[in-house]
């Protein structure tokens, strides 16, 4: 059974990058969502994140949409051989790259399958959580060292991923989470140039607003250009609606 939903994405180059490297997917039919982040620092950044969203444009067109298909790590591996394959052949010195952050609704569950760092928040009533964490050498030295980690910390060390789809060579591990969803909620997947710009009370501030997700997904951006816009800004926001009441 499908959980009512609404939802919107926007994608912005922000005021300082001369491209869009980001992508993003919103298939409500099959209640799948995902936002890819083209890595900067190698060639062909933007080809590798829409490339991804091709990929699972494919995977779920394939698929009934009353169809389960829970298993995201397997799908992000298996999209993960193909544009490594395919980086290869484009790029041969260096591949290319790309974070993924793939969420999937099935019945009240919000599936969500993650490698780099973009991200995905979950709104309840009023509790505000991040639900990913970062593939980050920033997240390493806090894993490591806990919070002393930020006083030695390297600038690089927030932008500098350890996971990320297509490169070969890294052994890729998929995050995989699950939690109940309720009618009334709100989930916000992005891209880093939202989440690291943008502090979390004033996202949560602008995802709960009595707006549409369409208001609210520009009001991100915004405030993200407002902050100096400095990477690629990507935004999707889902509403879990109230379900229809029925009366006897």
């Amino acid at each position: 059974m499908h959980m009512q939903l609404s939802s919107h994405g926007i994608s912005d180059t922000g005021h300082v990058r001369d491209a869009n490297e980001d992508a993003f997917l919103i298939d409500e039919a099959h209640q799948v969502f995902a936002v890819a982040d083209g890595l900067g620092g190698l060639p062909g950044g933007r080809d590798a994140s829409q490339r991804i969203v091709e990929l699972l444009q494919q995977t779920y067109r394939q698929i009934d949409a009353a169809e389960e298909r829970a298993d995201l790590g397997e799908t992000i591996m298996g999209i993960h051989r193909i544009v490594s394959k395919e980086g290869v052949e484009a790029h041969p010195f260096t591949s290319w790259g790309s974070t993924l952050t793939l969420a999937q609704i099935i019945g009240d569950q919000l599936l969500i399958g993650h490698v780099g760092d973009s991200a995905a928040y979950h709104l309840h009533s009023h509790q505000f959580e991040k639900i990913t964490i970062d593939h980050t050498m920033e997240q390493a030295l806090i894993d490591r060292l806990g919070e002393t980690a930020h006083q030695i910390m390297p600038a690089e060390y927030p932008h500098t991923l350890t996971q990320c789809l297509g490169q070969f060579e890294a052994e890729l591990c998929v995050k995989q989470t699950r939690l109940t969803l309720s009618s009334g909620d709100r989930l916000l997947l992005c891209t880093d140039g939202l989440n690291k710009v943008v502090s979390m009370e004033a996202i949560q501030q602008i995802l709960q607003l009595n707006e549409s997700p369409a208001a609210i997904s520009q009001k991100l951006v915004d405030s993200a250009n407002a902050n100096g816009g400095p990477d690629n800004i990507t935004v999707i926001v889902i509403f879990i609606n109230e379900s229809p009441r029925t009366t006897a």
